[in-house]
């Protein structure tokens, strides 16, 4: 056992500790949507309409290795942090060793599955001709390079809780401008089309993974990786399951709800109606990197203070971040509503066919920003101070109403309702998640 009350997440005022590790998650988080917003400029300027479409039905089933790499890494960090703040600093190093190891296997899975079936699903999508072709060559590559999205989702989360925070932010970046490099090589300079967007995209995360792994086989921390720590046991594959389970369904949520809106859209609308939501969709993106930020920024000071037991601390550090979560939300948008066409232009260009579209599409569907931004720290809150029940709840229930919403608001109102739906359920959710909120805090006294 370790001592933690020297520990800086316990020992320094919240507000300081809050914007120490908020601060440079969101800056990381907004790097790492750099991987996909890169991919999505060149080929909105590189290949059209097309090009965005056959993108955007590809994306959500690649975004399952991401999924599976937030599952592991969020699941194991929390438990990490509970176990540190508890003073149990050997269970610590076996949960980050049994990380480690169901990353290689999920990534050895999901490879195979994926490479080769990555064709029959997206004909299973609806999708055909040229959009097919090339959302095939794009998906096949995510697959056969899945191992490096999951380590690097994984192990930044891991190092982040290790304290370093800054480091990862920097990492980040420096994969972020790789990738930048690489996508111009790879669709410029020789023009392999969304096949080189998924690879400079892959590349630029094995360069992010790498380093962040490279931290927990060297000396700098107590939390060093062996082989007997990655002995996979039964007790902490379950337990980094069902504490990330959360994770998994968010991430899934961003996939489903990419899907549905394109089948949706496909359905009463037209292939100009899912590029279209290839605008509204990355501009969402930006927000909700900024929302994942801020919950993931706050996670350590929740876990180790749960651990700990001070629930003052737990309760002020999910007020600064709610209240974080609603200020960018605000400003978001002032600035949505007021020049809907700047976000046009960063993604498809001056696109006079497209401007009309879009320009409906992001007023009809913005307005439900604050509970999503609001909903997105409430279910890390949960699942931070291992409460995973009311965080799956959230995130499933949330899942499984879209499901429903989104084709029925098609069906009674064609596009228009397909745009409004995801806001609708978001505000539904809301009011549980508040309620959840005021009977945690009266279990807590």
């Amino acid at each position: 056992m370790s001592e933690p009350q020297d520990n800086p997440l316990i020992r320094l005022p919240l507000p300081r500790l809050f914007w120490r590790y908020t601060l440079p998650t969101v800056a990381s988080m907004l790097v790492t949507g750099i991987y996909v917003t890169i991919d999505g400029m060149f080929v909105g300027h590189l290949l059209g309409a097309q090009g965005l479409a056959g993108m955007m039905l590809a994306y959500p089933v690649g975004a399952l290795v991401y999924a599976v790499g937030a599952l592991i890494g969020m699941g194991s960090a929390a438990l990490v942090s509970i176990n540190l703040g508890q003073g149990n600093e050997a269970k610590a190093r076996r949960l980050l060793g049994n990380a480690f190891s169901l990353c290689l296997l999920s990534a050895l899975v999901l490879g195979t599955l994926g490479t080769i079936f990555s064709h029959d699903i997206l004909r299973w999508l609806g999708a055909e001709g040229e959009v097919l072709d090339s959302a095939n060559q794009y998906l096949f590559w995510y697959y056969a390079l899945c191992i490096f999205p999951i380590i690097s989702m994984s192990f930044t989360t891991l190092l982040r809780n290790d304290g370093r925070p800054g480091f990862v932010t920097w990492v980040l970046i420096g994969g972020g401008l790789l990738n930048t490099l690489l996508d111009y090589l790879l669709m410029m300079v020789f023009p392999l089309g969304l096949a080189g967007a998924a690879i400079a995209t892959m590349l630029s995360q094995a360069v992010t993974g790498g380093l962040c792994l490279a931290h927990f086989f060297g000396p700098r921390t107590k939390l060093r990786i062996n082989l007997t720590q990655m002995a996979l046991t039964l007790d902490n594959c379950l337990n980094i399951a069902r504490v990330g389970l959360p994770s998994l369904l968010m991430n899934l949520y961003l996939s489903i709800v990419l899907t549905l809106h394109n089948t949706a859209l496909l359905w009463v609308g037209t292939p100009l109606h899912v590029a279209a939501y290839g605008v509204v969709s990355y501009t969402e993106a930006f927000f909700y990197l900024i929302f994942e930020g801020i919950a993931l920024g706050t996670q350590p000071i929740l876990s180790f203070n749960a651990g700990a037991g001070r629930h003052d601390r737990v309760r002020e550090a999910r007020r600064l971040a709610l209240s974080a979560a609603l200020l960018v939300a605000g400003l978001g948008l002032i600035v949505l509503y007021s020049h809907p066409e700047w976000m046009l232009y960063v993604f498809a260009g001056d696109n006079a066919e497209l401007r009309p579209v879009a320009t409906q599409a992001m007023g009809l569907y913005f307005w439900g920003l604050p509970f999503e931004g609001m909903i997105l720290v409430g279910a890390s809150f949960f699942q931070a101070t291992n409460r995973p029940r009311e965080a799956s709840i959230l995130t499933g229930s949330k899942l499984l109403l879209i499901a429903l919403v989104i084709y029925s608001f098609a069906w009674l109102f064609g596009v228009k309702g397909v745009w409004v739906s995801l806001a609708c359920v978001s505000s539904g959710l809301w009011l549980w998640m508040w309620r959840r909120f005021r009977i945690v805090d009266r279990a807590l006294g």
